[in-house]
């Protein structure tokens, strides 16, 4: 049975775009769908009715909450609100070919600079203690992780923010330390195990410029990857400031 799963950070809940992020969602044939940005609960909803799919739904630490919307029964389902992360960490538990395999999604905190890698880098250990409790077992991690691999090239320079000021940063001079937490413990990037050349940027302000967003794997789950790719085009573009990442399973 081939397992598709989806990231996507839909932007604030969606807002006026809930038909054109369906759609896109829908072309996907995705089986399980992570939403980040879902700040609305109404408007998750209306996706899952739309698309014909149930609905679990993580409150966060801030207004940015996440979800998982699914085809398949949800026999298990946590949500860590731990105090270190900026929004949560929501696990479904699926019966994938009548085994529980557990996804897990998260939105690390935002930010382009090395206090911001800090942090997130503290909540990856965090997640970390949560995903390798599970020992063996075949599990994922999905989400909008505000980070880089370090052997990526982003299309340079960044601008970023800092109180009123506005500066160019360019991100080869930060310590990517989220990635390399993940490949350390064992995890499998999927999309570059797909494509060890392509970009697959997924940030898309004021054009595709950084891969922020991830499906990483256990090494028992990634063997069985039969794709992975980012969702492009005229209305992925329009419908967020993301575009959607999806990896097949079989």
């Amino acid at each position: 049975m081939t397992l598709r799963i989806l990231s996507y950070n839909i932007l604030y809940g969606g807002e006026d775009r809930l038909p054109l992020i369906a759609s896109i969602i829908q072309a996907q044939q995705a089986d399980v769908v992570a939403l980040l940005e879902a700040n609305s609960r109404d408007n998750a909803e209306t996706l899952a009715k739309q698309l014909g799919m149930d609905l679990t739904f993580g409150e966060s630490n801030s207004d940015f909450h996440v979800a998982w919307l699914s085809k398949l029964p949800v026999i298990r389902a946590k949500n860590y609100r731990f105090p270190v992360l900026a929004k949560t960490l929501l696990e479904i538990d699926i019966s994938w070919e009548g085994i529980p395999l557990a996804l897990f999604a998260t939105h690390l905190t935002a930010g382009r600079n090395e206090e911001h890698e800090r942090y997130r880098v503290g909540e990856m250990q965090v997640i970390l203690e949560v995903l390798q409790s599970l020992g063996d077992r075949p599990h994922a991690l999905v989400g909008d992780l505000n980070t880089l691999d370090p052997k990526d090239v982003p299309e340079l320079p960044m601008e970023i923010t800092v109180g009123t000021k506005q500066s160019q940063l360019q991100p080869a001079t930060i310590s990517w330390q989220v990635y390399s937490l993940l490949t350390n413990a064992g995890y499998v990037d999927c999309y570059r195990l797909a494509n060890p050349t392509e970009q697959g940027f997924t940030y898309t302000r004021p054009h595709p410029v950084i891969r922020i967003d991830y499906i990483f794997a256990t090494p028992s789950l990634a063997q069985r990857l039969s794709a992975c790719e980012v969702v492009v085009g005229e209305d992925a573009m329009i419908a967020s400031d993301h575009l959607p990442i999806w990896a097949e399973f079989k």
